[in-house]
């Protein structure tokens, strides 16, 4: 009896941290011609880093896409780096002060098949402060050539216990018509998910980083 409570006893001290801890994760749903994206990571920095971090990618989106491309979009593949199924080169962004617009450029290549040059992606970034802590940050697309039929994305910095943040990211995507034929949901885990994964990855890790320096 008293073998079977310390099993007992050893089983709870392996399994309750994990339940108690959010395992970094994503999932995709695909409904009424739309791919819904969750992903999150559970970072081991404070929020007030976290934030820090997610105030360098606000900035740097708007004024500064070469130095993204360093950390928060490293190991996207979005500068013509070879893809089996889909090439893509984001080129450039401009930030209109006045319309608080960002247009994106780049090309999209489906190799062996077409490509699309130059396609333009205007987009609005807005910035919420919740009274608990939480800040969100939400992107909208406002127009595109072709690629993207419509686009939303939330991206969260949720406050924890013990220097601890929760970032989630939640994405809503509808393509064009040619590329709604061409992404199936198989295609679009090879396409999209794995680079969304990628970029919440990312974001922790430079928090991370940052709160390690800091100590």
């Amino acid at each position: 009896m008293k073998k079977r409570c310390l099993l007992f006893f050893l089983f709870l001290l392996m399994v309750l941290p994990a339940i108690a801890s959010p395992a970094d994760s994503i999932s995709t749903v695909y409904r009424n011609g739309e791919f819904i994206t969750y992903s999150q990571a559970w970072v081991a920095a404070s929020d007030s880093v976290s934030n820090k971090v997610t105030d360098d990618f606000d900035y740097q989106m708007h004024y500064n896409l070469d130095a993204l491309f360093s950390w928060a979009l490293k190991g996207l593949n979005l500068r013509k780096e070879k893809n089996e199924l889909m090439v893509f080169y984001f080129k450039s962004t401009a930030y209109d002060k006045e319309t608080r617009i960002i247009r994106g450029i780049g090309d999209v290549i489906v190799p062996g098949v077409i490509t699309f040059p130059n396609i333009k992606v205007d987009s609005k970034l807005t910035d919420k402060r919740f009274t608990n802590g939480k800040r969100s940050i939400n992107i909208n697309l406002l127009y595109s050539d072709g690629f993207l039929k419509n686009m939303t994305g939330t991206f969260s910095v949720i406050p924890k216990k013990n220097k601890a943040t929760l970032i989630t990211l939640e994405t809503h995507i509808r393509f064009g018509w040619f590329f709604n034929i061409f992404i199936t949901q198989h295609r679009f885990r090879q396409i999209m998910e794995w680079r969304l994964k990628r970029f919440v990855h990312n974001i922790k890790i430079e928090a991370e980083r940052r709160e390690k320096a800091a100590s």
